[in-house]
């Protein structure tokens, strides 16, 4: 046990400071690994929460061109519009986001307001709406109005964005008023 002392007296540590320094370490790794233990639970509930919906029959499962991922879609309100917007198309819409899990809480909209909000669907740098809400509006059509389930992975994934945490499913309420012709600006 000496040998041991003397070789901390050697690294220039006493005894106090190696022991305070190992303390510190463990609190840490030990704070680290419940913020870990946090994130994935958060996951788990935003999965579950997902998942939920797959025998509600008022929801069907959508994806462009039947390819997976999906999401959950019901139509609350049918349009009379004919098409469906493109992968690169720009479009006017009202909408409310909500997180799907946790405390469910509003985190923006624009249902309040009489214009639409502009978003493109995916045009490389110029998109401007998550993976989840352009699968949602390629499947619907001018004057649609749907209820939309998001898994967190088609929605912003793992990274923070705003005020919304990591591995957040979403809720959207979203109504297609229009599809803006390539001609328009």
């Amino acid at each position: 046990m000496t040998n041991k002392f003397n070789r901390l007296q050697s690294w220039g540590l006493s005894l106090t400071t190696f022991l305070g320094v190992a303390l510190l370490l463990s609190i840490s790794f030990s704070s680290c690994q419940k913020k870990i233990d946090a994130v994935e639970e958060w996951r788990r509930e935003n999965e579950n929460a997902f998942n939920s919906y797959a025998n509600n029959k008022d929801f069907s499962k959508q994806s462009t061109d039947g390819l997976l991922p999906y999401i959950y879609m019901k139509w609350i309100e049918k349009g009379k519009g004919k098409e469906h917007p493109i992968e690169t198309s720009r479009v006017l819409v009202h909408y409310e986001c909500y997180l799907l899990a946790g405390s469910k809480a509003f985190i923006e909209g624009n249902f309040d307001q009489e214009k639409s909000q502009r978003l493109t669907l995916n045009r490389g740098k110029e998109g401007s709406s998550i993976v989840g809400v352009q699968v949602a509006l390629q499947n619907m059509v001018e004057g649609d109005y749907t209820e939309v389930i998001i898994p967190w992975y088609l929605a912003y994934g793992s990274k923070q964005e705003s005020n919304i945490q990591p591995y957040s499913s979403l809720r959207f309420l979203i109504r297609l008023d229009k599809i803006i012709p390539e001609t328009e600006n």
